[in-house]
């Protein structure tokens, strides 16, 4: 195809000289795919966009914690001196030493939102205290309790929409992978194929130059003859010096197109990738049929990954909003426990008045403190239910109105972006259209230049025409040539920007590449007690 770069290349005869490719770096000879394949594996942005996955993940293992069962026990020994400030003490002050220990656990419950715990402790107790009976003593004790919403809380809580919102979280930050991977993929074929256009041009401007020397060598002969004035031969002159300005400027706009490329594919670890010479072999693909622009539209209403992941922010709002509303209920709660005790040790055998004579012990075991507290000696219940609920408006109620309005400003944000999606697939395909137009306008332009330039020279062979005439042809040829570069550029640069568009946005010059989620907030489980009688004013139990 007369448009693609290294056959328009061909076409003008241009080859390296041999001492200069002595010279050149190695050459990688690198395909589009290759290219592609480089960047997936070694571009550091899309390193940075796969950790922030990963961080993702992390707060959905953070905000499923909220269910981790929670082991707690305390072990200590402890020494009580009070003084005698009851008769019945004598007049000793009272020395009481403890050894305990506490042990228990607790947990949210995913399903219905509801605490359990249970709790166990056992103490040794010494004391010489007249009033004690045993000395020394031996207790033990557990407690089952559990804690249900039955109202508020109950099918949506604080742990459950954290954990709710973090996992589309991390449903969103793979889908900004994706996002990446497409943008970085577009961004590789772009600067594989502008570096392509870049290296042709460079040929171009090495060929012109040529035909201006050329017709520098043949002017200066025929100033010696005396055929031509000495003016033509400084105005070609002037010409040749244009035109190697121009090729020095294609060659660092060359080396340019090489880094930028290079920066996308390279690993960052190999410093040796900056010394190869990169050489796309790749052609550029003919003319393609514009598909049904309508049905790419519809499907990437839906399908593009920024419209998913703008649909995941509205249902994540959805979520805050069913947490709010929730929060505005009565907080009902069934609370129910069961505890049992048991006491044992020494215990002393007094005769006499009071406080008696100790005259011997009874002796029991830990086994049968151990019985007394699992079994029926010492029952412990309770069940009831407690109500909470504010009067006049509560900060629930406010928070649900916020929640709201930014449910409904998450849906005009889709909305937004589904109407900027269609605009840009359809310039998209516009441009698509437009390029390939102007394409079939260059090549028949390089064409025509090229038979100008040719009909010019041979009439300047036979007398006919001015070196000022093949000067001018040559430049009309160059900027044909020029035009139908950049309009195959720009071919190749539109089809690979519609097709990307499908998946996901165009990327900016110097956008940051970040993916924010929401902060996991730590949530121990309550630890219920059980409901107790809480005795009146003035009134002891």
């Amino acid at each position: 195809m007369i448009g693609r770069f290294t056959i328009l290349a061909l076409a003008l005869g241009l080859t390296a000289g041999a001492g200069r490719a002595a010279a050149q770096p190695p050459t990688l000879e690198l395909t589009l795919d290759d290219a592609v394949r480089r960047a997936v594996d070694h571009n550091p942005d899309l390193a940075i966009v796969r950790l922030s996955t990963d961080v993702e993940s992390a707060r959905v293992g953070e905000a499923r914690t909220a269910y981790t069962p929670m082991f707690s026990t305390v072990m200590g020994r402890s020494s009580n001196t009070v003084p005698p400030s009851n008769f019945l003490l004598g007049t000793v002050g009272v020395d009481t030493r403890d050894w305990f220990s506490s042990t228990g656990i607790r947990q949210r419950v995913p399903w219905g939102n509801g605490t359990w715990s249970v709790s166990w402790d056992a103490s040794r107790t010494t004391s010489n205290s007249l009033l004690n009976s045993f000395d020394p003593s031996v207790a033990s004790g557990f407690r089952v309790a559990y804690s249900q919403p039955l109202v508020k809380d109950r099918a949506i809580d604080a742990a459950r929409t954290q954990y709710v919102i973090a996992r589309r979280n991390e449903a969103s930050s793979e889908l900004r992978f994706r996002e990446t991977v497409v943008q970085t993929v577009s961004a590789v074929k772009q600067a594989y194929w502008t570096l392509k256009a870049l290296r042709a041009n460079v040929a171009v401007q090495q060929r012109s130059l040529e035909l201006a020397q050329q017709l520098e060598t043949e002017n200066a002969v025929r100033v010696r003859v005396g055929q031509s004035a000495p003016i033509d031969l400084v105005q070609v002159q002037t010409e040749v010096a244009q035109r190697r300005e121009n090729l020095i400027s294609a060659r660092a706009a060359a080396q340019d197109g090489e880094d930028r490329l290079r920066r996308l594919i390279m690993d960052p670890g190999d410093t040796a990738f900056w010394q190869l010479s990169l050489e796309p072999i790749d052609e550029p693909s003919g003319r393609q049929p514009v598909p049904d622009v309508d049905a790419v539209v519809a499907a990437a209403l839906s399908g593009r990954y920024d419209v998913a992941r703008a649909q995941n922010d509205v249902r994540n709002a959805e979520t805050n909003v069913a947490f709010r509303s929730n929060q505005r209920l009565p907080d009902v709660r069934l609370e129910t426990s069961y505890a049992g005790a048991g006491l044992g040790g020494s215990q002393l055998v007094r005769t006499g008045a009071f406080p008696g004579i100790v005259t011997g012990t009874i002796n029991s075991g830990f086994g049968s403190v151990l019985g007394q507290t699992f079994g029926t000696d010492y029952p412990t219940w309770s069940l009831g239910v407690t109500v909470s609920y504010p009067i006049g408006r509560s900060f629930d109620e406010v928070s649900r109105v916020q929640a709201e309005v930014e449910r409904r400003q998450a849906v005009q944000r889709v909305a937004s972006l589904q109407l900027d999606v269609a605009t840009a697939i359809r310039q998209a395909a516009r441009q698509v259209r437009s390029t390939a137009e102007r394409g079939d306008a260059a090549r028949a332009g390089a064409t025509l230049a090229q038979e100008r330039l040719d009909s010019e020279q041979r009439r300047y062979e036979v007398g006919l025409s001015t070196s000022f005439l093949v000067t001018q042809a040559q430049r009309d040829l160059l900027q044909a040539q020029v035009n139908l570069l950049q309009a195959t550029l720009d071919y190749q640069s539109s089809l690979v920007n519609f097709d990307a568009l499908q998946l996901a946005p165009a990327s900016t010059a110097g956008q940051t590449i970040v993916v924010s989620g929401s902060d996991v907030q730590m949530l121990p489980p309550a630890n219920p007690q059980g409901l107790f009688r809480t005795a009146a004013a003035g009134i002891q139990p």
